[in-house]
């Protein structure tokens, strides 16, 4: 890490890289197939009135859940060792990350980026859950940083250049001293919130980066530089399903939605190229993903298009496209423990996929509060 206040040394990363109130949102109601999953599946949501929270779904006991944050929160982070504390991560150019005590069901906030970075919404835990990690925009030297954060207090203690601008998120590869880090490669200012100020000139790429050094081990873009890098899911090997977004003006023409990272194996070097589709398939996506996710189980990529009301299958194994299966408004996809994807709706429903078939098997939320999920879920126990 290149930062000339580090506080711990590249033993200590290394040593740590390998090792207000609850809401009843009203119950689920589920197809008999949906019945056998037990995670619990995290997310921010807004109320019918617009105030924000963070939390999730139980699918065991069919129970929406959550505490009240002062903003919109986007993805969050478990505690690898201890999945009761959640740390959710301020929207984009938002500036602050709440932790969810499951045990408690309270909120608090945890900390705020430094003056002239705002987060992107995501982040993760080193393997031992010592350190914290969120990509965030230095907007003032138009730069994108890896911020490392000790995980008890939340000093910073380090910061990683991610050879960018615009980091979205961050993943580690397997063995957890490299990370994967996409960089969305559009520039933003707080004072103009969130419009785009570089189009013609944006410039995303996928990195890989040595955790502990910060050295760049591997950059990669796409022949397009319109298609802007920002969502990653990953199998057990390192296979990234990327989740991209168009900037071009007419969506229609946009050139795909998802690339696929295969890092070197087997005396193969690594390879980042576009996943295809017909080209009457493409007006389906409107040039756009709000999340993705990858299941080796199934041979699956999936990527939400919530402006094209659908979400986009590929297969892992040859990179066929499979198909749209078309559901309104989908942005929030996750991975649960038998392999399966779930998909939340914007205006507070679920389903599953049935990839056999490329349905959907609703699971219908029954609520006297409505409320809207955000973008993302992620899954566990």
């Amino acid at each position: 890490m290149n930062t000339p206040n580090m506080k711990w040394s590249r033993r200590q990363v290394l040593l740590a890289t390998a090792s207000l109130s609850a809401v009843a949102a009203g119950g689920l109601l589920f197809s008999s197939k949906s019945k056998a999953h037990t995670d619990t599946l995290l997310s921010a949501y807004e109320d019918a009135r617009g105030d924000q929270y963070i939390g999730g779904l139980s699918l065991q006991d069919e129970r929406v859940f959550g505490a009240r944050v002062p903003m919109r929160a986007h993805g969050c982070a478990v505690h690898p060792t201890d999945p009761n504390r959640v740390l959710f991560f301020a929207r984009r150019p938002g500036t602050q990350a709440f932790e969810l005590d499951r045990t408690t069901m309270q909120a608090r906030t945890v900390f705020t980026t430094e003056p002239g970075r705002h987060l992107a919404g995501h982040g993760t835990y080193s393997a031992d859950g010592s350190l914290i990690l969120t990509p965030e925009h230095d907007y003032e030297r138009a730069r994108g940083v890896v911020v490392v954060r000790d995980a008890r207090n939340f000093a910073v203690v380090g910061e990683i250049d991610t050879n960018g601008i615009d980091p979205h998120e961050v993943a580690w590869m397997p063995g957890h001293e490299s990370l994967l880090v996409a960089n969305g490669g559009i520039m933003t200012h707080p004072r103009t919130f969130r419009r785009k100020l570089n189009i013609p000139t944006m410039d995303p790429s996928l990195c890989v980066i040595d955790a502990a050094s910060g050295q760049r081990k591997e950059q990669w873009r796409l022949p397009e530089h319109l298609l802007s890098i920002r969502h990653v899911s990953m199998t057990s090997t390192g296979i990234t399903a990327v989740g991209l977004q168009y900037e071009g003006e007419d969506k229609n023409k946009a050139p795909g939605i998802v690339a696929l990272y295969r890092p070197a194996q087997a005396g193969q070097q690594a390879r980042f190229s576009l996943l295809t589709a017909p080209a009457k398939e493409l007006p389906k996506f409107q040039g756009y993903v709000a999340s993705v996710a990858i299941s080796e189980a199934h041979d699956l990529i999936a990527a939400a298009c919530p402006y094209g009301n659908g979400v986009a299958c590929w297969s892992i194994s040859d990179e066929r496209y499979l198909g749209f299966i078309a559901a309104s408004e989908t942005y929030g996809l996750s991975r649960v423990a038998d392999g399966s994807i779930l998909a939340s709706q914007r205006d507070g429903t679920a389903y599953g996929l049935d990839e056999s078939r490329l349905r959907s098997q609703f699971l219908k939320i029954a609520s006297a509060q409505p409320i809207r999920w955000d973008d993302h879920w992620v899954a566990t126990a």
